[in-house]
């Protein structure tokens, strides 16, 4: 009786192990060619407390926030690839004083792009998943802006801007759902040093410098192709 029950959890055993390993041995050959898109998107809404000498400013904020991510390259080596490494990062948000006597909304715009050379290493798994190391480096641009509409007309506050050398160090995992596709999920460190200036309302600069510093976790897919 024991090994009527043994048989077919073997053999699913064999399945899992064997045929599915298929689609990963075929797409990580040398010679092929990968690329795909990965991001995130998200929406915020809290309330900010700033503490100043006149008592506490208290306002109402929004926003969304959104990340778009796309690597390309060849696999220049079974499961090693070199390539190339985009990423855009965007944050929006919307301020209203409470209580808001002026009608006074204040708006902040983040941006931040990202190109680079990029290299993964496939690590394979049991069946069709595999965790991967990546890493990429190359030039950022960051952007900051805050404009504030009144009663009086909109106005721009001030508008910072910066640009130079960063880096993104990541690791991942990935499922190949088929020899040409792969699902996965990559947490990524980027970091990076960028110098530019903020320009006051008054037009007058100030020297700037960003130092990056941020951790995220992107959702994508990979296509695979001879």
């Amino acid at each position: 009786m024991m090994l009527k029950y043994s048989i077919p959890f073997i053999v699913m055993f064999l399945t899992f192990n064997i045929y599915p390993q298929f689609n990963l041995e075929q797409a990580l050959k040398k010679g092929g060619w990968t690329g795909g898109i990965a991001g995130t998107i998200g929406w915020e809404n809290y309330k900010n407390k700033i503490s100043t000498i006149a008592g506490d400013v208290m306002s109402d904020v929004d926003g969304f926030n959104f990340i778009f991510s796309s690597r390309n390259g060849s696999i220049v080596e079974t499961n090693g690839v070199f390539g190339f490494d985009f990423q855009w990062r965007e944050n929006n948000r919307t301020a209203i004083p409470d209580p808001n006597p002026s009608n006074e909304k204040v708006y902040f715009s983040e941006k931040l792009w990202f190109l680079g050379l990029w290299a993964r290493y496939y690590i394979p798994l049991g069946g069709n998943f595999a965790l991967f190391p990546e890493g990429s480096a190359g030039y950022a641009a960051f952007k900051f802006t805050e404009e504030v509409n009144n009663i009086t007309g909109n106005f721009i506050n001030s508008t910072q801007s910066a640009d130079g050398f960063a880096y993104n160090l990541g690791f991942g995992f990935s499922h190949f759902v088929t020899q040409n596709a792969a699902f996965e999920i990559t947490g990524r460190w980027e970091n990076g040093s960028l110098n530019g200036e903020t320009e006051n309302i008054d037009g007058s600069t100030n020297d700037l410098n960003v130092n990056l510093g941020n951790f995220n976790i992107l959702f994508g897919f990979q296509i695979y192709l001879k």
